[in-house]
């Protein structure tokens, strides 16, 4: 009688999976794609991420000013990882005070993730007493601090901000987080590029390239170049875009924010840019499912 119940358990959560369209991964077994096909649930997972640009200190979006209450682009950001439940999330332009409070947000909701941050320039008076502002990468898995790396630009462009009585050079870089997802490695990185220095698209592919070739590696961030951007090749060339086939605005009507991993690691993509009127980027939404 057991073994019936067994049996007949077994059949109803498979016919619910293939109704829904989900994705079950059961030990040993198969897992159930869109439609109904089958496939083995070795040699693939499926990577969720989200990318935002909070404009989480800039003029534009006064109603941030550095907070991260309610109304503000960090709540927003908890929303959105509470209902995703993202492995990596990659954040720029947000103040070192607000990645503190997005990370005990996070895990007063019960998503508990782990992260580095680098800041760009330390002159942003919303951002309270450091002024420090720049970007983040977190993690459902550890970040362990002798792994967070972070690579400062060699070409700035000559970029430069003037904020509360101080001017300094924007030193924007590459952050990475060599971090795991479901027990396995992988290199989680973001960037805000300048647009007048295309040239650090180049640093971001050969500093990239130097990763071990055995390691997947995600790369999201604002790029602030549209896809038609020749500098945006040096990247292509290498990575797979989630949303490759999509050249929907994220921005100011163009698109330049991105999420990327690394090609020979992708077996599929897909993503979506989601406008919430907290900042003005979309938020994108993505997944990835790569090899093991």
């Amino acid at each position: 009688m057991r073994n019936g119940l067994v049996a007949r358990g077994t059949a109803v959560v498979a016919a619910v999976a293939v109704l829904l369209g989900t994705l079950l991964v059961l030990p040993g077994a198969l897992f159930v794609l869109p439609g109904g096909k089958a496939g083995p649930a070795e040699g693939s997972r499926v990577v969720r991420v989200l990318q935002y640009n909070l404009c989480g200190a800039a003029a534009g979006c006064p109603w941030n000013a550095g907070g991260s209450g309610r109304g503000t682009s960090v709540a927003r950001l908890v929303e959105s990882a509470v209902r995703s439940e993202p492995d990596i999330v990659t954040v720029n332009e947000i103040c070192l005070t607000q990645y503190a409070a997005l990370k005990e947000q996070l895990a007063r909701a019960g998503r508990r993730m782990d992260g580095t941050y680098a800041s760009s320039q330390d002159n942003v008076p919303a951002c309270g007493r450091t002024g420090r502002f720049g970007s983040a990468v977190l993690s459902r898995g550890d970040v362990p601090d002798g792994r967070q790396d972070y690579r400062p630009f060699t070409h700035t462009g000559g970029e430069t901000y003037t904020n509360g009585g101080r001017t300094v050079l924007v030193h924007r870089g590459l952050l990475c987080a060599h971090t795991s997802v479901q027990g396995e490695r992988l290199v989680a990185c973001t960037a805000h590029t300048y647009s007048k220095a295309p040239e650090q698209l180049r640093e971001i592919r050969d500093w990239t390239a130097a990763l071990p070739r055995s390691v997947p590696v995600v790369l999201a961030g604002d790029l602030n170049l549209p896809p038609d951007a020749p500098a945006l090749s040096l990247l292509t060339r290498r990575f797979t875009e989630a949303d490759r086939a999509d050249d929907e605005p994220t921005a100011g009507g163009r698109k330049i924010d991105y999420l990327f991993a690394g090609r020979r690691h992708v077996r599929s993509a897909g993503a979506d840019a989601v406008k919430y009127p907290e900042s003005d980027h979309a938020l994108l939404e993505g997944t990835f499912r790569l090899t093991r």
